[in-house]
């Protein structure tokens, strides 16, 4: 037995024992492939932010542009108001949010650039939802990262008819 453990390199050439060389490779490698695999679950999570409200951004523009005239039913006013876009935003980001998050709703050109009121938006204009704020990141210390990233997410629809 002592000449396999021999030839398998479990002791020196000195004779002696090798018994803390495992631990002492484990506590070099070990965070630097705990950071690898935090930085990975760190991106996946900004990655899934970002379209998490492409997606949001992308609902209250449809809502807009289908909500251009309000719709009275009995006494109370649906559809125009820049709430009732910001609560579908909201609806869809399901308690996500931004730090210095900020929900623009506007009239544009097909390029996004702000022409005044959304509800005053004729056909052949766009209505754009523009959501802007700061990602924060989890474990910015640990990767020396940023504490938090802008994020913008923005669509732009056309109005077909009012």
């Amino acid at each position: 037995m002592r000449n396999f453990l021999t030839n398998c390199g479990w002791q020196a050439a000195g004779g002696g024992r090798r018994r803390g060389s495992v631990t002492v490779e484990m506590g070099l490698v070990l965070p630097l492939v705990l950071a690898f695999i935090l930085g990975i679950f760190e991106y996946g999570r900004y990655l899934m932010t970002v379209q998490l409200f492409n997606n949001a951004a992308r609902e209250g523009t449809r809502y807009a542009v289908a909500h251009l005239q309000p719709v009275t039913l009995g006494s109370t006013t649906y559809g125009n108001a820049t709430s009732d876009v910001t609560n579908i935003v909201n609806g869809v980001l399901a308690g996500t949010t931004l730090a210095s998050q900020n929900t623009q709703v506007y009239a544009s050109d097909d390029l996004g650039t702000n022409l005044g009121t959304w509800t005053t938006a004729q056909a052949g204009q766009c209505v754009t939802v523009k959501i802007t704020g700061n990602y924060r990141v989890g474990v910015m210390a640990f990767l020396c990262l940023p504490s938090s990233i802008p994020v913008t997410a923005q669509s732009t629809m056309d109005v077909e008819a009012n």
